[in-house]
């Protein structure tokens, strides 16, 4: 069976490990000249947002036997309100450094390719390789096969401006701030590599690219940040519903198929999850869309989750994060399996009613 695969990023390398396991040789066009990223960041999975998964690592060990290795576990979490911040400890999930470093998530599992042949520096066109290919894995990270296709609704464009950064810092931690001047419905997030380097990132949504760079200095001069800035980066970044997610021979999958999730917009969990589904359905036979039920139904849970969030004030995110230090609400959110994404909407509907009567 010729199976080709569109980007190596990780949905495309998770597939083609998953491809190669089941008997299939596939072949990834990437239209890049490396593995990785162009710049150097650490993202997290936070155990949290992708229940019932409760670790990461062990579910692709679990599923794909894949064994990877975390940058850092992730044991403290610290929450930056407009006025209020709170400090979580426990054992959160991971973080997983992204770079052209031999030691990022992507080459770990690209090193573990045997049988895959990998052409670099060609953009993979899917009219073209779906006439050669008896399938056509779609995973270069965007939505443009899909938009051509008509089977792409965009929900979520953002802004993204991080940069490296050189300080003292808990290699463990993941520090967020929330802020409606700076970040409007978004976020900024800093995760260390190391104790005297990490990656900070603001995510801004509803902006254009020269407001990002505004907001970015305006959080700068707001949380009085001193850190001294060795690289910066900008990048917009779009999240979208795809469907159906199999056209004749092309499947969608990762953030090609809207796999991100929307409201922190990591993917790592539903890329993993589509790219084995992808390829059991190539090999196997088994429906694509019954594996990935569980990730779409949370995908658009979490789609409501965001809804309510972008609708709360500076107060109601100041009441949120108070509220994380109650022994009782850090049980039930980070110490239980509760399904966040199910019920996170309500609670937030309910805390703003709870603002309005006040």
């Amino acid at each position: 069976m010729k199976v080709a695969i569109i980007g190596a990023g990780l949905a495309g390398l998770y597939c083609a490990y998953e491809l190669e396991r089941l008997g299939i040789r596939p072949v990834i066009f990437e239209k890049n000249s490396f593995i990785g990223e162009p710049f150097s960041h650490v993202t997290a999975v936070v155990d949290i947002t992708h229940r019932p998964i409760k670790d990461f690592v062990k579910h692709l060990k679990d599923e794909m036997d894949i064994d990877i290795k975390p940058h850092n576990l992730l044991t403290k979490i610290v929450h930056n309100g407009p006025n209020i911040a709170t400090t979580l400890k426990g054992d959160f999930g991971y973080l997983f450094k992204y770079s052209k470093d031999d030691d990022s998530l992507k080459h770990q599992v690209y090193y573990k390719l045997k049988k895959t042949e990998i052409n670099f520096n060609i953009v993979g066109d899917y009219e073209t390789l779906s006439k050669k290919y008896d399938y056509v894995v779609v995973a270069d990270g965007t939505p443009h096969a899909a938009k051509e296709l008509g089977c792409w609704q965009q929900w979520l464009k953002t802004h993204v401006r991080g940069a490296t950064v050189h300080g003292d810092f808990d290699p463990t931690s993941l520090v967020m701030w929330i802020n409606k001047d700076y970040t409007k419905n978004g976020y900024v997030y800093l995760t260390p590599f190391d104790s005297r380097k990490a990656s900070m990132v603001v995510i801004t949504s509803d902006v254009n690219e020269r407001e990002i760079d505004r907001y970015w200095e305006l959080f700068l001069y707001t949380e009085n940040i001193k850190y001294t800035i060795v690289e910066e980066f900008k990048l917009e970044h779009i999240s979208g519903y795809v469907y159906p997610r199999i056209n004749d021979n092309l499947i969608f999958i990762g953030n090609s198929a809207g796999g991100v999730e929307p409201f922190l917009g990591f993917g790592h969990v539903n890329a993993a999850t589509m790219a084995y589904s992808a390829a059991r359905y190539i090999a196997k036979g088994i429906s694509f869309e019954k594996q990935i039920k569980v990730i779409m139904d949370r995908n658009l849970e979490m789609r409501e989750f965001r809804k309510a969030f972008n609708m709360l004030t500076n107060k109601n995110y100041d009441m949120l994060i108070a509220s994380l230090r109650l022994p009782l609400a850090k049980q039930l959110l980070y110490d239980t399996n509760i399904n966040i994404s199910k019920y996170g909407g309500w609670i937030l509907k309910k805390l703003m009613k709870e603002n309005m009567r006040l």
